[in-house]
Formats: C-alpha cells, structure tokens, sequence
C-alpha cells in the first residue's frame, strides 16, 4: 500500500535530561494523573524511608502548602553536596539532574552507601519530583551548615549549590571546581571555604544536625488536563487521605518512626496534623486493618529469610469478615500488584493448610483450593531484600524478582505448619472457613448459571423497562443508566441518544445485598434484571470483556433517598460485580442542581457555589432560577444538555462527557470496611462512623492506642 510517510535519519530522536520523564509518565511515575502527582510526594518520603532502613534518622515530615506546594523533611544523614569533576557538578545537583545517578548501586552492581534492603534501583526518584515541578528547593543540613539550590522550569538548575551559614542565615559561598570544604575530622563541621587563594571562616553551628529537605511545586500544564485542578497557581489536589494511609503504612513497616502530617491549606481552622507512630509493626497494622471487623482468631505472625540472607519475609495474617486483602511491600514500597513474593506465600499457605488438615484428618473430599482459603484473609507480607530487587517498573507494583517467589513458599509453608499443629483450634478455624468458602463458592456458581444462561431479552421484567442503544455502535461507546423512579426514566429515554444511552429505570430501592446469599439475591426481580441487562455473569464468573455496554451509569435524584439508592447499588457491584468497578466501568451521573436564566442565555451549575459565581458575572437582576428537586422535574432536552451530552472532543470517547464520575477503589479493604459499617445490619459502629464525619473528626492515629496523647501530640 502507498504512502506519504517518509522515515529517515532526521526522524530519529533522543530525550535530553529530564524531559525522558516527562514524555513518558507512564514509565517512570505511573501516570500524569492523581496517581502520579502523588508518586512524586512519595520519592522524597521513600528516600527518607530507604535512610532509616540503614540505621539514619528517625522522623518524617510531609507538609502541604497553602501555595499548593509540598516538602518533605528528614533528619537522616543528607545528600551528599561535595563537586564531583567527572561530571563538573556537585553530587547533589547530580541526584536531581542526571538520569540512573544515585547512591543505591555502583558500577560493580553491589551496594555501598546502602547496606540494608532500598527501594532505589534506577536512580530515577526524585529526578521525577524535579522534572514535574515548576520549581524545587533543595537544603542539605550537612557540616553544620545549609547547602541549597533551586531548580525551576522542571528540572533546571537557578545557579549553583550555595553554602548557607545558619545563624545568621548568610550565603557565604557555591559549590564548583574552584571551591575547597575544609571539614573538621572530630567534630565533622565545615570550619572554612577555601576559592583559589582566598580563605572564608565559616561559622558552623552543630545544633543544625543532619537530614535533607525538598520542598516542590507540581506544574499544572505538564499533568492530565481532566485531573481537578482549576487554580494553577494553589489548588493542587493533594489527597490528605491518600497520604494519610501511606504513611500510616510506612509507621507500621518501622516501629519506633515517627511521621508527620501537616496540611496548612486553607484557613487555619482546616489545617490538619497528624502524627503516626507504631511501637508493634505490622501487629499494629493489623489491628487498624481489621478494626471493627468479627475476627475468628488473633493474628499469625512468623518471619524467616533465604539462606544466604539476602531476602527476609514477614507475615502477619488474619481471618476476618469475607474481604480478601493481601499488602505487600518490598524494602517499604509497596507492591500493590503482588508479584512473586505473593504468589509464593499463596502457594506456602495452601500447602501449609492441606498438610495440616491431612495430617490431622480434618479433610475428607481431596484437598483445599488456594481461592478458598483466601476468602476473607488479611495478610501482610513485607520482603526485604539486600540483593537489588526486580519491578515490573519504575513505579514498582510488582515484584518480579524471581527467587523471592521460592524463599517465601518455603518461610510460610514451614513456620505455617508449625504454628498449626502447635495451635490446632486455630488450624480448624481456618480449616472450616475455607471448606465454608468452598461450598458457598459451588452454591454461587450453580445460581449463577442460571441467570447467565438467559439473555438480557430472555427475562420477563426487561422488555418493558429496558431501553437498549440501536444496533451497529461500538460497545465501549455504550452506557447503561441506572435511573431512580419510572417518571425520570421516561424523560431519560426521550433525552438519551439511542446510538449511545441505554435506559433502565428502577423501581424504588433494590435489594441490600451486603452479607445476603447469592441465592438470595438472585431471587430479587430488581437484581436480577440489572445483572442480565448488563451481561458478562455474576461474582466470580464476572467478565467484563462479555458486559452488553462500555459501562454503567447510576443516575438519582440530588436528595436522602437517591444517596441511598446509590448506596445500594454501590453495594451490588462491589460485593457481586466487582470485576466491573476494578476495571472503571462504573460511573456517577451527576445532574445539575440549578438552570439560570438570562436573556437567551442558559447556564447550568451542579452546587450553589457554581450557582452563586454564575449569579456574580451575571448580576441578579433579570436572572430566573430553576431549582431541581428531582429528575422528574427535568424534561428530555434539559437531560440532553447535560447528563446524556455527547464529548465531541477530537478522538474522545462521545459517552464520556464531564457529568460522569467515574467510580475508583484505591483501597479495596478499606472500601470493605467502610460498606461493611454502612450497609450491615449493626446500628452502632453505622452511628459512630457518620457522628465522625458529621462532626468532622480527624483524631491522631497511632500504633499504641494513646501514645501520642501521652506525649502531648494532638490535633491542632
């Protein structure tokens, strides 16, 4: 076939510096969206993280700007700052510059700087936070004195590294070829500056201690236009949150560390501080992860390494409530992914389980599949290695280091087995659980079936209520709107385009199905409509590739009822479709609040903020306001500007517009404990959750109960 395409030796490009990084995000901070922007808060923490693991430092500090920068502050021992001629620069301008320069390997491959288990392996980390940063502030507290230097535009030098005197803070010279430290073998403070014949006194001050402190701001052009950022100059997404349980993670993994949160954005009377301390690792955690949930015994713990030493395993597993939830972490990253030291503890379990229920004669039908003994386990799994571990990618969500896998089938089978037949009231537990989880998992898939066999036209209760999209459109360019009461659903299916939109309105509540049978609720009309009407099956026979639509829209009234309406059916896509949440095919359909009117201007706004900033430019007078109590209240062309408007955007996805929201699942235990507490039948931890959050507590977590009480640590 012709073309006009031509390729030659001007085609071919090479990325200087750290501009690699920010062509490609997906490689190196995962992606240029939430997850990324948060990646590049987590390489400082990490690197703080990688110091105490060798022995230096003991505290972390994250703060959030009110400006929408952050920093991270250590008190470990400092970036090496001294000029290094092989590459005419300083070591530090060196670590934020030069991409795979760090002090985690050498060119032999063996590690020097860091002896124990680093997350380092590419000499990429904060060389991303720099690259993605409209400017960034480096201090090293070294000598006794400060060494700093700022980067702007992402990732280029303002000048060189200034040697800072602390007090008072004067510059009093730059690191290069011409200058000379002269350090003080006993004390270790910088005593003078010695610049070609020139000799500078330096007054050096050994209450500044050691450690390195980042502080960045993210450069909103360079990350994804659809992420929320409307203030380019502030308002940088930073998810408290988010951190929060990160951190909360990294106190866990090395009790006796203490990290803390800061958030000064906004008025003061927001900011928010918290302190994370663990004095029982990952027992403590444990006990967080599992807070309010029936456990069935206390947890397991047991450790054990390689015979050379270079990978050591730590495990700490529970049964409790019917949420699988596996963390792992590989020298404190985490591997959200799994990879081979996961698999390795799976296969040292089952083998562990079935060696113990054949020994002790508890199994009578063969052995116990490896799913069902996952069925509501929490485990920790935490690998150190000193060997350089192998990742999937810079981002390091799976571990592929290949001996892991072994050394961790062999550390769980074996303590496993033992704690068992040293504890076998626990060994039975754990036993009937699973053959639970085994019958429950047959039970499920014989009800199952029956519904997948029929049709989505097969079912009585479809014709009449379902709209379907005309034949010939492509199925990811397909939604199915789930839509509160039979009078918005008509306007729906008058305001829809049928090429795109599929229409079910929904009689009143569904069904709650939290901790309800499948059986029991496949029985229910309501249920078993939505199941067929989507397709690709139910609970662990769900496909997605087999889903009739592109995904699946819940849309209700901005009302008590609607929350809980959606609330439901949050309910039966997480605990029985759950494949089609993880894969972000369950969306939000977010109705406006609000029409304005002006002249023969109309304007929609979705919250009274927006309405009241449309009422400012416009002014009041001659404005006519249109509050929406319900769907039904809007008519078809209302619904078709905006809920069932078409994203005409070159290449986009027409389905996809701004009023869709698109629901996400960072934490699946959590997002289990938290529907747990919301949709069970138990009032009283439901009535403690919303009194929190009504009351907009943010108490100090710690791994002691009240240790930072005791040490007059509390919220500001």
């Amino acid at each position: 076939m012709a073309t006009t395409t031509t390729y030659s030796a001007e085609h071919i490009k090479r990325l200087e510096g750290l501009e690699a990084i920010r062509r490609l995000p997906g490689m190196y901070i995962g992606n240029n969206g939430v997850y990324g922007l948060h990646h590049l808060l987590m390489e400082p923490i990490d690197n703080a993280v990688d110091e105490i693991l060798n022995g230096h430092g003991d505290t972390i500090q994250v703060m959030l700007y009110g400006d929408g920068s952050a920093g991270v502050r250590d008190n470990a021992r400092g970036i090496p700052v001294e000029y290094k001629p092989d590459v005419k620069m300083s070591a530090l301008t060196e670590v934020l510059t030069v991409l795979h320069a760090g002090g985690k390997f050498r060119e032999d491959g063996q590690q020097d700087a860091y002896l124990s288990g680093s997350g380092g392996l590419h000499g990429i980390g904060v060389k991303a936070t720099n690259a993605f940063s409209e400017w960034l502030v480096v201090e090293v507290r070294r000598n006794g004195v400060i060494y700093r230097q700022r980067f702007e535009n992402g990732g280029k030098p303002v000048g060189g590294v200034q040697i800072v005197q602390p007090d008072p803070q004067q510059v009093i010279g730059e690191i290069n070829a011409e200058t000379s430290l002269v350090i003080d073998r006993k004390s270790g403070l910088l005593t003078e500056l010695k610049v070609g014949q020139k000799t500078v006194k330096v007054k050096a001050d050994s209450r500044l201690g050691t450690g390195t402190s980042l502080h960045f701001r993210p450069y909103r052009p360079w990350f994804d236009p659809d992420l929320d950022w409307p203030r380019p100059d502030k308002n940088v997404p930073w998810d408290f949150n988010r951190l929060a349980n990160r951190l909360e993670q990294v106190a866990h993994l090395h009790p006796g560390v203490r990290i803390e949160l800061h958030d000064e954005r906004g008025p003061k009377k927001e900011h928010k501080n918290r302190v994370f301390f663990s004095q029982k690792g990952l027992l403590d955690y444990m006990a967080a992860l599992n807070e309010g949930l029936d456990t069935l015994h206390k947890p397991i713990q047991f450790k054990g390494s390689s015979d050379d030493g270079s990978i050591s395993l730590e495990v700490v597993m529970q049964y409790a409530g019917e949420e699988t939830a596996l963390y792992s972490f590989v020298n404190s990253i985490p591997t959200p992914q799994g990879g081979t030291a996961v698999r390795g503890f799976q296969a040292g379990l089952t083998k562990a389980v079935n060696q113990f229920g054949a020994d002790k004669k508890l199994l009578k039908d063969g052995n116990i599949r490896g799913e069902d003994l996952l069925l509501g386990l929490t485990a920790i799994i935490n690998v150190t290695m000193t060997k350089t571990p192998q990742f999937s990618s810079q981002t390091k969500e799976t571990l592929t280091t290949t001996e892991a896998q072994g050394v961790a089938t062999s550390v769980t089978y074996e303590n496993l087995l033992a704690f068992l037949n040293k504890n076998i009231p626990v060994g039975k537990i754990i036993i009937n659980q699973a053959l639970a989880a085994q019958r429950g998992r047959e039970a499920a898939k014989a009800a199952r079936q029956l519904v997948i066999r029929k049709s989505a036209l097969e079912v009585s209760e479809l014709p009449g209520k379902l709209a379907d999209v005309t034949r010939g459109t492509p199925v990811e360019q397909t939604m199915l709107f789930l839509v509160e009461g039979d009078s918005a659903g008509g306007s729906a299916k008058q305001g829809r385009d049928r090429r795109y939109h599929a229409i079910m309105p929904l009689r009143g509540k569904i069904l709650n199905t939290e901790r309800i049978p499948v059986t029991k609720v496949l029985s229910n009309t309501e249920v078993k409509s939505i199941v067929a009407a989507i397709g690709g099956g139910m609970g662990a026979d769900f496909k997605a590739e087999d889903m009739r639509y592109g995904g699946v829209a819940i849309l209700t009234d901005a009302d008590v009822d609607g929350s809980h309406i959606r609330t439901l059916l949050h309910t039966l896509f997480w605990r029985h479709l759950k494949p089609l949440v993880q894969a972000g095919k369950l969306f939000v359909a977010v109705a406006p609040l609000y029409q304005l009117r002006k002249g023969k201007e109309t304007r929609y706004a979705y919250s009274e903020d927006e309405r009241d900033s449309i009422m400012k430019k416009w002014g009041r007078e001659g404005v006519t306001i249109q509050r929406y109590k319900g769907l039904g209240e809007m008519n078809p062309t209302q619904l078709r500007e905006t809920v069932f408007a078409l994203n005409k955007a070159e290449g986009a996805n027409p389905v996809l517009n701004e009023h869709l929201l698109q629901v996400v699942v960072e934490d699946a235990h959590q997002a289990g404990q938290i529907m747990s507490v919301l949709m069970s039948s138990d009032v009283g931890p439901r009535k403690h959750w919303l009194l929190q959050k009504w009351a907009g507590e943010e108490a100090d977590w710690n791994g002691n109960g009240d240790e930072a009480a005791k040490n007059g640590e509390e919220d500001e």
